[in-house]
């Protein structure tokens, strides 16, 4: 049920205009971004490498977001430069510059340059661990580092266990690259390709070195995030950003933006789920099925509005499909139990109530995972409106017993 601060919704004289207009409270959302950005702008990571470096590994490492996603969410920006706002565009905690196109013909580095010279905190270079061919990469960061010595540098060495060899199965422990020269445990061939870069980009004024190994569940070791307390580091020895002192919590951060969202939706979701069950309890089969699709599709439209995302046709059908294409058929199914005398409407009505409160808070789950940067899993979506259904029969049936006993 709603709490105080959500019932303020009815008590206030505007609460029609606010429920027809909804929109986040706009002082509450920046109190929260404030918080989480400490009181700063998000920092902006430009991410420089050949492809098949690890980029995106990293990304993952440091958000959580699935591949897939990330690789969709780069938008391109120039013809050698893209950028990904993690977790979307509206409400960015962390952005990721990418430079695309290294060792292709005619790129040309001045034109990433151009593109993020104003907006780039820090250079993250990223280098495969055994990669001995970088004069390219070096021949292209050299113009960007002279343009903006300022810029902090970091260079992430990546996939160590390409060095490994055959008798070491599984990550160093405890983990042992933050020591120079390297311990012997590390393997001579690795340890002599880390030297080796270490040396060849001392040509530029790099901040930090920082070894990694970020892999999937198949490759079969048992820290798929190894070194990413040490990139923490990094990055925050590097950059005085306030931000990154906090990437450790930043599952907590997002969480708190979401639970303001949904704190602004939900007066809304149980508003339109007594309308609805209101509408269904008319004693006219199938009569309301119109009247229970508008205030369905409005309440969607209304959620959408609060989480700053759109509701495009692609998302209806992906919400609609998964919670089950025979949703429809289910209410005209629900309208037909009018039927039945006395009875009939009141089960009618409390269904529609139920499947309304349910709907509205799938699309909240939906726009919650975005912000996790990723797309829910269609058997999480419809295991969650399962449990929100269930969760909204028994509000409807305590708030028609609370009716009951104020009459």
């Amino acid at each position: 049920m709603p709490n105080d601060e959500q019932g303020g919704l009815w008590q206030s004289g505007d609460w029609l205009r606010r429920l027809l207009t909804p929109q986040i409270d706009d002082e509450a959302l920046k109190t929260v971004l404030n918080r989480v950005r400490r009181g700063g702008p998000p920092p902006v990571i430009w991410l420089f490498g050949k492809v098949q470096s690890g980029k995106t590994s990293i990304i993952r490492a440091l958000t959580g977001a699935e591949r897939a996603p990330i690789g969709t969410g780069f938008k391109p920006c120039t013809r050698w430069a893209s950028r990904y706002d993690f977790p979307n565009p509206a409400f960015p905690l962390l952005v990721f510059l990418d430079t695309r196109g290294l060792g292709e013909a005619g790129y040309d580095a001045h034109e990433a340059l151009a593109a993020f010279q104003n907006e780039a905190h820090m250079l993250l270079v990223v280098v495969k661990a055994m990669d001995m061919a970088l004069e390219q990469l070096l021949a292209a960061l050299a113009p960007i580092v002279r343009a903006k010595p300022d810029w902090p540098v970091v260079v992430a060495q990546t996939t160590l266990h390409e060095g490994y060899p055959p008798s070491l199965r599984d990550h160093l422990q405890p983990y042992p690259f933050t020591t120079i020269p390297l311990p012997e445990v590390v393997p001579s061939d690795l340890a002599r390709a880390l030297a080796f870069q270490r040396k060849f980009f001392a040509r530029i004024p790099v901040k930090r070195f920082v070894s990694l190994d970020f892999t999937l569940p198949e490759d079969g070791f048992s820290d798929l995030l190894y070194g990413r307390d040490a990139l923490f580091e990094a990055l925050s020895a590097a950059h005085p950003h306030a931000m990154y002192q906090t990437l450790r919590q930043l599952p907590e951060l997002i969480q708190e933006l979401k639970d303001l969202h949904f704190r602004q939706a939900h007066p809304h979701i149980i508003a339109y789920a007594l309308a609805a069950a209101a509408a269904a309890a008319a004693p006219l089969p199938i009569a309301d099925l119109p009247v229970l699709s508008a205030l369905q599709f409005k309440l969607l439209h209304t959620i959408a509005s609060i989480y700053h995302q759109p509701l495009g046709m692609k998302t209806f059908l992906e919400l609609a499909g998964t919670i089950g294409i025979g949703l429809l058929f289910r209410q005209g199914a629900r309208s037909l139990l009018k039927i039945i005398p006395g009875l009939g409407s009141a089960v009618s009505g409390l269904y529609a109530g139920a499947a309304t409160y349910a709907l509205g808070c799938a699309l909240c789950f939906y726009y919650q995972e975005v912000f996790d940067g990723h797309l829910p899993r269609p058997e999480r979506l419809k295991a969650f409106y399962d449990e929100k259904f269930a969760e909204g029969m028994k509000l409807l049936r305590n708030a028609e017993r609370g009716m009951r006993n104020a009459e």
